[in-house]
């Protein structure tokens, strides 16, 4: 069977069928002075000379019957699947690259980001997996959409230029896509799916470029599989974050090991001894927060210590990583005096401190909550965990062999 292939403007399509080619002519896809080619021939020929054929041609073929009868175009589902498979992939991808690099470098954008409901997440992604697309066109010649769909966009114009692609874009996020905005989008999608089923071409292809290929029934159902796959894969990053969202809720218990006294905090805490040189620090961290705590108890030496003469003496004792940015204020805890003060990490970046101190007899007590990404007095987790955690704080410097008074015993 021979192998025709024909010329539109500048650009090969084929090869079909003798048959086929009959067809295209007389829908008007094929005219007069369309290029045809095949294995044998020396050169492209005009339609019109090639008189094996016996092709007739309509007088005046319109856009319409040119498009929706050549069955090299793309159709709308094979298209709809691959853009679909695109936009998730790289949405996902894109929008995952920025929260984590956002997260280590930029916390204060991270929280911006994660506050902000999903439609407006991917609202603000589209745009750069439009760009991602173009990008991956140009280095590539196809997507993972198109690639699996079997879809190849081609400029009627010339080469595939970043230019264009960027363009072409461009136009789909906006008359395809509707900006993502929901209901906008859909309505658009319904509107270009109409265009391509009556013209074979999207509007803002007509003219411009050519959608081919996708008519395969087997590449259609693994386009489907694979956004089914990609969807579910979504589904439950999005049910992890979920359930992390929902641990800061959710209490767990703690016991105070100096004291043996018990509380609650938010199960987003994970706690750790740590070692101290003289009486005890307790270590809690959230990676859902971006935060850290130490709770750290120092046995005194006399009774009657000023809270504010600890407070200073503390400062500069964490002058080498923490710089003091406000006074020493008092404030009560839990129904316990203590005194407070702000301050900022010297090598962390965007990393506020909020340290509070408080005098029990001749145990002091002294709380630093480190907080990634927004101030200390904005963080309300903070302030729960400070709560709870000073609840169990006391004074437990005390001897325990102190001699009765009186057939009295303290």
């Amino acid at each position: 069977m021979i192998g025709w292939y024909y010329k539109l403007g500048k650009q090969q399509a084929g090869p079909v069928s003798s048959e086929e080619l009959v067809e295209l002519a007389k829908a008007g896809a094929v005219t007069q002075e369309t290029k045809l080619w095949h294995a044998g021939m020396t050169s492209w020929t005009r339609a019109a000379s090639v008189s094996k054929l016996q092709l007739s041609f309509p007088e005046a073929p319109t856009d319409q019957q040119r498009n929706v009868l050549d069955p090299s175009l793309a159709g709308p589902w094979p298209r709809l699947w691959a853009r679909l498979l695109d936009v998730y992939i790289l949405t996902v991808v894109i929008g995952g690259a920025v929260v984590v690099l956002a997260e280590f470098y930029l916390p204060s954008l991270f929280f911006k980001l994660v506050s902000l409901p999903s439609v407006a997440l991917d609202v603000l992604f589209l745009p750069l997996a439009s760009v991602a697309t173009a990008l991956m066109m140009r280095v590539t010649g196809t997507t993972i959409g198109k690639a699996l769909v079997g879809i190849k966009v081609q400029n009627l114009s010339g080469a595939n230029t970043l230019f264009f692609l960027l363009r072409r874009e461009f136009k789909v996020w906006i008359f395809g896509l509707g900006f993502g905005i929901p209901l906008i989008n859909l309505l658009t999608m319904i509107n270009q799916h109409q265009q391509m089923s009556k013209k074979g071409s999207a509007d803002y292809d007509q003219g411009v470029a050519r959608v081919t290929g996708g008519s395969s029934q087997t590449r259609s159902t693994v386009a489907a599989i694979a956004f089914a796959a990609v969807f579910a894969s979504v589904w439950y990053l999005g049910t992890v974050e979920e359930s992390a969202q929902r641990d800061v809720k959710i209490t767990q218990d703690w016991i105070n090991p100096a004291t043996g006294d018990n509380t609650f905090i938010s199960k987003a805490w994970v706690f750790k001894d740590l070692e101290s040189e003289f009486g005890s620090a307790f270590y809690f961290s959230s990676d859902q927060l971006l935060a850290e705590m130490v709770l750290g108890y120092e046995p005194l030496d006399q009774d009657g210590i000023d809270p504010l003469a600890y407070g200073e003496a503390l400062q500069e004792a964490i002058s080498d990583e923490l710089r003091v940015t406000s006074e020493w204020k008092p404030v009560e805890v839990a129904g316990v005096k203590a005194m407070r003060a702000a301050a900022v990490h010297k090598t962390a970046t965007d990393v506020n401190v909020e340290i509070t101190v408080s005098i029990m007899g001749k145990s002091a007590w002294r709380l630093l909550v480190y907080v990634s990404g927004r101030p200390t007095d904005k963080f309300i987790e903070g302030k729960a965990a400070a709560q709870s955690l000073f609840s169990t704080i006391k004074d437990i410097n005390v001897p325990t062999d102190l001699p009765c008074e009186g057939g009295r015993c303290v």
